[in-house]
């Protein structure tokens, strides 16, 4: 192709075959989903250690874990969108850097307050980073590939859950908690190199930046070396950016209810998920379930929601978000629901283990997957950060509510249903989700909401 006057940039991405800066960024974005559920796994099989180091008891940690959803949170509410006005590749190295620094920072920690500031801040980068990672990965592939893209990036998020496991049990004999925390903060820190050496800014998003023709022109020079591209070269395909990128603008152009129903989706997803994991152990231990039992249950759980997430994306892709999101939250809701009449058969709990990995798996990587693909190019990163930093703040209020039910003296069942009745309160969101108009950009949103046709 030489000297076209005008170049079509969703066609060029579109392209099955371009050259290998695709495969590079995804493979590079997904490693930013892996270290963020390393990262939040390696607290956890600290928190002994580090509660005897600081003289407290374990149960005073709690405060810190909340420290870090928080932090997650504020990054996917706050920071995140700066990559709709900056660019995906600086906020997502900083956002890198971020987490890395203070990961490593955990380890100089001496007191409460201290570990407070640096696991929030660790959040932040965290909840920062994701978003930014799923919305460039998402442009280097064709549009009707974006949700499937997304939902394997996000399974990362799991899946580095099992490595820290793995790694935990062999680095925590030797190297104590310390040598986890610098795997997980050296590692980012190695990532963000390989993201400024490796990595091009997103031509999509340069398109519709209104950059200037000659770093567009550099940029597809590796994406798409066969293209040549002159200084009068003119692109389309793709909405130009419009003054700032704004929240508001998620609830634009019919976005206004779709955009609740999926955060309201995205907060019981995360939120129940988050509790499966952290309080399962210690809700059915009175009920003759020893937490060293529950660990297999919860290991099955792990690897049904591995599963599950690495499929959620192209489930939506290819069956549409009203049947998928709706019957995932449904099995989730049989599968939590039933835990607390199970106890104390460990076959029964595992047995329901799985259907909530499998549910909220793929309830957690089709609403990530939605997101990718529901809003157009200048606020992509702002509509997949508010809707995943919706659900980490899901993540935080989740525990607490458990926490209040526990002080209220709830019996265990009854946790678990209403548990499962607020997982059915996510499939109806989902059930009542509309398609977005995604403006200008070449993206078949109704496909991908309605199911393809």
């Amino acid at each position: 192709m030489t000297g076209a006057a005008t170049v079509d940039i969703a066609e060029v991405m579109g392209r099955r075959v371009i050259g290998p800066v695709r495969a590079l960024a995804v493979s590079l974005c997904a490693l930013v989903a892996l270290l963020d559920g390393f990262d939040l796994q390696i607290i956890g099989l600290a928190a002994p250690a580090i509660a005897s180091a600081l003289h407290i008891p374990v149960a005073g940690l709690g405060a810190v874990f909340a420290a870090a959803l928080a932090g997650l949170a504020v990054g996917g509410i706050g920071v995140a969108p700066l990559a709709d006005r900056v660019g995906r590749k600086p906020v997502l190295v900083a956002a890198v850097v971020c987490f890395g620094v203070f990961t490593l920072a955990t380890m100089t920690a001496n007191s409460v307050p201290m570990l407070l500031v640096y696991r929030f801040a660790t959040g932040l980068g965290l909840g920062t980073a994701v978003p930014c990672a799923v919305s460039l990965a998402s442009e280097f592939v064709p549009a009707r590939r974006r949700a499937t893209t997304a939902g394997l990036l996000f399974a990362g998020f799991p899946f580095g859950g099992v490595l820290a496991g793995l790694l935990g049990s062999r680095v925590l004999p030797t190297a104590g908690w310390h040598g986890l925390f610098l795997v997980g903060g050296v590692a980012p820190l190695v990532l963000a190199v390989l993201v400024v050496l490796l990595l091009p800014e997103s031509p999509i998003f340069l398109v519709a930046r209104g950059a200037p023709v000659a770093r567009i022109a550099r940029v597809l020079a590796k994406v798409a070396p066969d293209l040549r591209v002159d200084a009068g070269t003119r692109f389309i395909g793709v909405q130009p950016r419009t003054g700032r990128a704004p929240v508001g603008r998620l609830f634009e152009s019919g976005r206004r209810w779709s955009t609740l129903l999926l955060w309201a989706a995205s907060f019981v997803a995360f939120g129940v998920l988050v509790v499966n994991s952290s309080w399962t152990p210690t809700l059915l231990a009175p009920l003759g379930l020893p937490v060293a039992r529950t660990a297999v249950a919860l290991a099955v759980f792990n690897a049904g929601s591995v599963l599950a997430t690495a499929a959620g994306g192209w489930l939506i892709t290819r069956f549409g978000a009203r049947r998928v999101l709706p019957a995932a939250f449904a099995l989730a809701a049989v599968g939590v629901a039933g835990v607390g009449l199970a106890a104390p058969s460990l076959a029964g709990v595992a047995a329901l283990q799985v259907l909530i990995g499998l549910g909220l798996g793929c309830a957690s990587s089709g609403i990530i997957g939605l997101s990718a693909v529901a809003y157009p190019t200048a606020i992509r990163s702002t509509g997949i950060g508010w809707a995943l930093g919706i659900g980490r703040v899901g993540s935080f209020s989740g525990p607490l509510l458990v926490a209040a039910l526990v002080a209220a003296a709830w019996a265990v069942p009854g946790v678990f249903g209403l548990l499962g009745g607020l997982c059915l309160v996510g499939g109806v969101a989902a059930a009542a989700l509309r398609p977005m108009r995604a403006e200008a950009d070449p993206v078949a949103t109704p496909a991908v909401v309605e199911g393809a046709p």
